[in-house]
């Protein structure tokens, strides 16, 4: 005999069972079933499917490159590389990459930058053990080194140029559950963030100093078209503040379109800088088994 199931309302006036149980006939016979039970086993199912998207996010191996827009004037580039993991006892760790440069043609901009970041996930959390900048300049090059010890709670800052140290410093965490992250980690954080509907304020540490991105998600169905494909991709948006100054002169508000699929790649984006309105769209990529999904009508 099929099994036939009886759905209890909170308001029973034909079953004196409490409300909290739902029936389930199985050959005539009656078995209670708790409706916490099965909202605790609903939950798991959407907690380990959630999981399971933000770990197709970190994709090792992926590379992704946008070009940098002014107005009609193509700027340079940005290379994303997510270059390797390891474990560390309970700690899973990742390096990332990311190359910035002016085309050699842009008269009022030279930049020729590597950021390096080593990003630790622990509790779900994905957040900067270690940073690195450097900067290579026509008569220059500066470095930047970063190491965040949060069980000391404490950061070691140190900067140079040419071999000349401009700064070494231990800053003090003043928040012993603040874990920070770099102009890298949260943008990968935020990709792994971009499958719940909440407002976020993250904690950046940039230049020796303690500042924040503030962002959230619009989950409604839209589109954009970009150069490198012929069909329209389906999209989510992102739309934030940062509140530093970051490559390009990066400040302000920010729209970004992320792919909506599980990997959330960002395809385009939108953000405010001291040059104006900048604009950064996706021109190539290597990411395992992925092409951008369509927007179906």
């Amino acid at each position: 005999m099929p099994h036939k199931i009886l759905q209890v309302h909170f308001s029973i006036s034909n079953v004196n069972l409490p409300p909290t149980y739902l029936i389930m006939f199985l050959n005539r016979k009656p078995v209670r079933i708790a409706l916490p039970c099965i909202m605790t086993a609903l939950l798991t199912l959407f907690s380990a499917d959630r999981l399971s998207s933000q770990e197709k996010v970190l994709d090792v191996g992926e590379e992704l490159v946008y070009e940098v827009s002014y107005g009609f004037i193509k700027l340079g580039t940005l290379k994303y590389n997510l270059t390797s993991s390891h474990k560390e006892a309970k700690k899973l760790i990742y390096n990332a990459r990311l190359e910035i440069k002016t085309y050699p043609e842009v008269p009022f901009v030279k930049l020729n930058d590597i950021f390096e970041s080593e990003m630790e996930i622990t509790d779900e959390k994905i957040f900067t053990d270690q940073f690195y900048e450097t900067n290579f300049r026509e008569r220059s090059i500066s470095r930047t080194d970063c190491r965040f010890d949060y069980k000391k709670g404490d950061i070691k800052f140190r900067k140079e140029t040419d071999g000349n140290i401009e700064s070494d410093k231990v800053i003090k965490i003043q928040d012993d559950d603040t874990r920070f992250r770099d102009e890298i980690t949260w943008q990968y954080d935020a990709r792994r963030n971009s499958f719940t509907s909440k407002n976020y304020i993250v904690p950046v540490f940039k230049d020796g100093v303690e500042t924040s991105v503030k962002y959230s998600f619009n989950f409604n169905k839209s589109v954009v078209k970009i150069e490198k494909f012929p069909y329209d991709i389906s999209i989510i948006k992102m739309e934030g503040t940062a509140d530093y100054t970051g490559f390009f002169g990066f400040k302000g508000e920010f729209l970004m379109m992320l792919s909506d699929d599980e990997q959330r790649v960002p395809v385009k984006a939108y953000f405010n800088s001291t040059l104006g309105n900048v604009v950064l769209e996706l021109i190539s990529y290597k990411k395992n088994k992925w092409t951008p999904p369509a927007y179906l009508k």
